[in-house]
């Protein structure tokens, strides 16, 4: 992420000795596990630790959760002041002379570029003109351009670029957060029960969660330098065939770096965030890191927008203070090159019908534990092997219809149409309880961070704490940092005591997914693949946003390549469930890993309706039933 010679100055090591933890409760179907045996190191400091020791495949879950809290703590550094001189996006303030911290108190993960600075709608990514010494003006100011015939061309405004909603924010600074995405990975609109309901937009719009994309200089680089901005759609110069051809004969990745082949270099990242409004009270409580963010709406005919009437068909921007209650860090190592995938949440985000938290702030369970994760309780049909596949082989979910009342709940809402449940579903409680190893190394964190706090004087500008005590309201839900094949395809991964790899001991390790980045059933049980459209005479049945553990000719899916390793006699491979499982669809493809990167180009914000290439589509391009 950050330049090798850049030194670890200010750094704290913490040995955290557990002793003092105590015993973790016991969540349903795993066992307790005791925190004193946990030897966790986290690392209190602004350069993100380059790679997992000793080694992704070598680690056990408690070193892999030490990685992304010493990943996610470095990520919340105090950024530079953002001159736009180079190296200043995503660069930590470490008290050099010389150098000073901004004074807003952004955080170096901020700085980075959103997607839609690197595939803008029209035109080349702002600032690549200046080359690759300047690493292709990574460290210019946002901006956030698209396609003018999605948005619309005004007076005064460059060509792409969305009007402000109210006038008088069109001379305010161009915020570092874009809440671009509307949906989770397409098809689930996602809600916060207890964010504040407004009278005049509605619970459907003031208690919506919005999701924002950015990534690093490393990605943005690779990119920019081959020039690969138009991602796999018609006319692509990306070789991904060539790449997808590697990894059908070697089974393992290219090269980091290759130009030839599609492989990102190490330090590759990405981090994706999961925003809400706040009330008055809660952006006065200390407990949520806060941003100024850019939304979108649709303009209204009955205004005028720089001097032309609104179109209800093209967005416009309004900035205002958002609470930020998930976020996803994915990154490639050198012993990771299928990326490590950590994500975590502000510690109120689940809560009960009363707004109650239903973990605590470690993550051990407190309430709802006798409850269904949803409301309705979703339950579904696996599919099986068949060739070909029919309508009595795919997945089938139910019941058909929900109508839960959230209160203070977190809920979501299934795109219209597709076979899953439809209405309003209500979250009780996570699919898969946080394993105790990482509730353990929670505690951990959050007593290092403390004890960093207490004994570390502000500095920079205004004495800005490098790292602020909001953290202390986060927790880590789980990382992902060596893939696992189901053991029975077709069947669910569920705890086992006698289960000796973790990834498969704990199912939320081999399904990680966030509650509020991924909520929905499909999401939170992913595994395999999409499921494909069926052949004559099923071609008509909609299948979109089901998922099979089989590809079309009834086989086992592998979905994540490793170093030529085998997971039977026949393919290489791995059939990994949660994030990288899921992202496994796009190496594969030729696109390591990255969805962004297959779809490319951003013509529009997101608004009211999800305008992405569905996942279905990019797995099966050209598909004659789409």
């Amino acid at each position: 992420m950050f330049r090798c010679s850049f030194q670890i100055a200010l750094s704290f090591l913490l040995l955290a000795g557990l002793a003092a933890c105590g015993q973790t409760e016991v969540q349903p179907g795993i066992e307790s596990y005791p925190a004193s045996s946990v030897d966790s190191a986290i690392i209190i400091g602004p350069v993100p630790p380059a790679d997992i020791a000793p080694g992704a495949f070598e680690a056990g879950l408690e070193q892999a959760s030490s990685f992304a809290w010493s990943q996610f703590i470095s990520m919340n550094w105090l950024a530079v002041e953002q001159t736009a001189g180079l190296y200043t996006r995503g660069v930590p303030y470490r008290g050099e002379s010389g150098k000073r911290a901004n004074a807003a108190g952004l955080r170096a993960w901020e700085t980075l570029r959103t997607k839609t600075e690197i595939f803008p709608g029209t035109g080349k990514p702002h600032g690549v003109e200046a080359g690759s010494l300047a690493d292709y003006g990574y460290d210019r100011p946002p901006l956030y351009r698209y396609d003018p015939k999605s948005v619309g061309s005004y007076p005064g405004l460059e060509p792409g670029l969305v009007p402000a909603c109210f006038e008088q924010q069109e001379r305010q600074p161009v915020p570092w957060i874009e809440l671009s995405e509307s949906h989770e990975v397409g098809p689930e609109r996602m809600y916060a029960g207890a964010a504040p309901a407004d009278a005049y937009q509605g619970a459907d719009s003031s208690q919506r969660i919005l999701y924002s994309v950015k990534v690093s200089r490393e990605f943005y680089t690779y990119v920019a330098e081959h020039e690969w901005l138009d991602g796999g759609n018609p006319g692509s110069i990306i070789p991904a065939a060539a790449t997808q051809d590697y990894y059908a004969r070697h089974g393992r990745a290219p090269e980091p770096g290759a130009g030839n082949l599609v492989s990102f270099p190490d330090q590759t990242m990405q981090i994706k965030t999961a925003w809400r409004q706040l009330s008055e009270e809660e952006k006065a409580s200390g407990r949520y890191h806060i941003a100024r963010a850019r939304s979108y709406e649709s303009q209204d005919p009955d205004k005028l927008y720089r001097g032309q009437t609104g179109n209800a068909d093209f967005p416009c921007y309004v900035d205002a203070e958002w609470g930020m209650i998930g976020m996803h860090i994915k990154t490639k190592t050198p012993s990771a090159p299928y990326y490590l995938w950590a994500t975590f949440e502000q510690i109120d985000t689940l809560s009960d019908v009363d707004g109650e938290p239903v973990e605590d702030s470690h993550g051990r369970l407190i309430r709802n534990a006798d409850k269904p994760p949803t409301d309705p309780a979703i339950k579904t049909r696996n599919a099986t092997s068949a060739v070909p596949a029919t309508p009595a082989t795919i997945q089938q979910m139910s019941p058909a219809t929900a109508d839960a009342n959230p209160r203070k709940r977190l809920y979501y809402r299934n795109t219209s149409g597709t076979p899953t449940t439809q209405g309003l579903v209500a979250i009780n409680r996570r699919d898969h309880g946080i394993p105790p190893p990482v509730v353990a190394v929670n505690q951990a964190a959050h007593e290092a961070i403390s004890a960093f706090l207490d004994q570390k004087e502000g500095f920079g500008a205004a004495g800005q704490n490098p790292i602020g005590d909001v953290l202390l309201n986060y927790k880590l839900v789980g990382i992902q940092w060596k893939p696992a094949s189901k053991p029975v395809p077709g069947e669910d991964v569920v705890a086992s005591h006698s289960e000796s790899n973790p990834v498969l001991r704990y199912p939320l390790v081999y399904y990680l997914a966030n509650t509020v980045l991924e909520t929905s059933y499909r999401l939170q049980h992913y595994s395999g693949t999409v499921q494909a459209h069926l052949a004559p005479p099923n071609q008509d049945l909609d299948v979109q946003d089901l998922i099979t553990d089989f590809d079309s000719e009834g086989k086992p899916v592998a979905n994540v390549m490793y170093n030529g390793m085998k997971a039977d006699g026949e393919s290489f491979g791995f059939n990994m469930g949660g994030c990288m499982g899921c992202h496994g669809q796009m190496q594969i493809k030729g696109y390591d890993f990255n969805f962004i990167f297959r779809r490319g180009r951003v013509n529009a914000p997101e608004k009211d309706v999800s305008i992405r290439t569905s996942l279905a589509d990019m797995v099966y391009p050209g598909d004659a039933h789409d």
